[in-house]
């Protein structure tokens, strides 16, 4: 019994630096209740500190030994209020007036960067859980990032589809971030459209009316913004659409990166070298272990703080965040990415 109780307290103790991923949304917190240029600070955290952390601390490839405890579920559950909290900041900073002239744009991209890094990958995970009830929150974190249709997409059609030309959401070789961008907003939407339709066929319903998740979230989604602007005015409305944008688009990015030029055939098995990896310790335990991706598409059901490390050609040089701006440079990408990819192919034929 001993024994027990003290191998729970150290997978519990080994859990705690999950609690890093909390830090950006309390930076983003102070900023818009202090206003002036703290409303930036998250940015220079996340897209400056934490870049560079990337590049400076260790990967660890270490086995997950965190499979009983319950510090990470409890972890998850509130970074879903943490999350709603620094949105209801961010309009309180504006209707107040702490957050006026620039310092109101500074603090949407604030809010929308942490939205795209703690806000939408704890949706991300909590979509994938079998409790009902877990999804749906993780269907109101997405609702605020405007991309409720993810937990279609990416569940029913990602999951099935990654590594195949048939998946919005898998980067092409040689296909620039700015391309991606473009191909897979819109593709994706169509997607989960289409999915649901299919769905609501075979049971016999109207395939694009309001049983369809994607309609109704899209109808609800035009409506709140109506309602924002007509109750909270122009300011809140615009830097609200700048969050949005701003989530988006670090959502792309992740899935940019994750299955950039990684090919499978239609129908053919899924392995682990069909998502790339990193293991770099600040993007571990500031994005729930998204980053140990290759575990996740293999077992998509899996909790965050079980992931393991995976064997394989196929590991980024840095964390998520040390790839980011490699990303918006597409010749530089290219030169890094595209070798490990011809040499693992060249292998692969041999």
């Amino acid at each position: 019994m001993q024994t027990q109780t003290s191998a729970g307290l150290k997978e519990e103790v080994a859990s705690l630096p999950y609690l890093a991923s909390f830090f950006p949304s309390l930076l983003v917190i102070g900023g818009n209740l202090l206003g002036e240029w703290f409303a930036a600070s998250n940015a220079v955290f996340t897209m400056g500190i934490l870049v560079i952390a990337d590049w400076l601390l260790p990967a660890d490839t270490s086995a997950s030994r965190k499979a009983g405890a319950r510090l990470p579920d409890v972890i998850l559950l509130l970074s879903v209020a943490l999350h709603t909290f620094t949105l209801g900041t961010l309009i309180y900073g504006i209707q107040t007036g702490t957050l006026t002239g620039p310092f109101v744009w500074m603090a949407a991209i604030s809010t929308g960067i942490n939205a795209g890094s703690m806000g939408i990958v704890a949706a991300h995970e909590l979509v994938h859980r079998r409790e009902k009830w877990l999804q749906h929150l993780g269907i109101w974190n997405l609702f605020i990032t405007g991309n409720p249709h993810f937990y279609i997409e990416h569940r029913l059609g990602h999951h099935l589809r990654v590594g195949t030309w048939d998946d919005p959401a898998t980067a092409r070789f040689n296909e620039s971030y700015y391309q991606f961008l473009l191909r897979t907003i819109p593709g994706q939407w169509r997607s989960a459209l289409d999915i649901e339709a299919k769905r609501l066929r075979k049971e016999g319903k109207s395939p694009y009316l309001l049983r369809n998740f994607v309609v109704r979230a899209t109808a609800l989604q035009v409506l709140g913004l109506v309602l924002l602007y007509v109750w909270l005015g122009p300011a809140v409305f615009w830097a609200y659409l700048v969050y949005v944008a701003v989530a988006m688009k670090l959502l792309e990015f992740v899935n940019y990166i994750e299955h950039y030029g990684l090919v499978r055939a239609k129908g053919g098995k899924l392995e682990a070298h069909h998502s790339w990896q990193s293991d770099r310790i600040s993007s571990r335990f500031t994005l729930f272990e998204l980053s140990r991706h290759s575990d996740h598409h293999m077992k998509a059901y899996k909790p965050f703080h079980t992931l393991d490390s995976h064997e394989g050609p196929f590991f980024l040089p840095s964390g998520y965040y040390g790839m980011y701006y490699l990303g918006l440079i597409p010749p530089l990408w290219f030169k890094i990415m595209n070798p490990i990819i011809e040499r693992h192919q060249q292998t692969a034929q041999q």
